[in-house]
């Protein structure tokens, strides 16, 4: 009769051992499933030829306004996301490797209006997962951005603002910005102040930034030390 009791008490508790090692299992699989979920902003496949050519626009753009800003009077620029992805996804790899932090790979960047969509995969193989964001991108004022946290998260798993907007705000502040977290109606609000000047040479003023779908335009005027700026032309 022991026997029998005993045999009974040791079955169920391999039942009960069985069913939590089965809710594990299964619990896991599910924060795999969420991790693991890849937007279609990074897991979008690129055309080599023709982003070898949207690369080469972006460079040609980007030097004609390093050019500009470098001398007086107005300035401006429109940039494609699909410009910027090209380059980032052929160029940067190529000639800059050491712009992206380690362990990062596949920066996509998305145009929506007045957003900025923004992945990157964070390790690799089965050990990687998509981190993305979306951010709220507006200008406050001249040379002042305003950039707020609508979504963030690893795969499908919801990250806070908060530490996002620091680490965005860490970063930015790398590049010589200046940046302080506001609350504003109940969000957080990083404010960027974008340095007019480096060391003293010309002085440059970001004062209009549109963001459509699919394309950014920025404006804005220099001037030279001693001349007052003139004014950017109306849109």
């Amino acid at each position: 009769m022991d026997g029998d009791r005993t045999q009974g008490g040791e079955r169920r508790w391999r039942r009960v051992l069985a069913g939590i090692a089965a809710g594990l299992a299964g619990g896991l699989v599910v924060v795999a499933a969420v991790v693991k979920h890849e937007p279609a902003l990074v897991s979008a496949a690129l055309d080599h030829a023709s982003a070898e050519r949207a690369a080469a626009r972006l460079v040609t753009k980007v030097a004609g306004l390093h050019a500009a800003l470098g001398q007086a009077g107005p300035w401006g620029t429109a940039v494609g996301d699909d410009e910027l992805n090209a380059w980032l996804a052929t160029d940067l790899p190529r000639n800059h490797p050491k712009l992206l932090p380690r362990g990062l790979s596949s920066p996509r960047v998305r145009f929506r209006p007045q957003h900025v969509e923004m992945g990157v995969r964070a390790g690799s193989g089965l050990l990687s997962a998509v981190v993305w964001c979306d951010l709220e991108v507006t200008l406050r004022g001249v040379n002042q951005l305003g950039i707020v946290v609508r979504a963030a998260a690893v795969g499908a798993l919801p990250l806070p603002a908060a530490p996002v907007l620091t680490e965005l705000g860490r970063r930015l502040a790398g590049l010589g910005c200046v940046t302080e977290l506001r609350p504003r109606d109940g969000r957080m609000v990083l404010v960027v102040y974008i340095p007019a000047t480096l060391g003293g040479g010309p002085q440059w003023r970001l004062e209009s930034l549109r963001i459509d779908a699919g394309e950014a335009v920025m404006a804005g005027t220099t001037s030279l030390p001693g001349t007052e700026p003139v004014a950017a032309p109306a849109d």
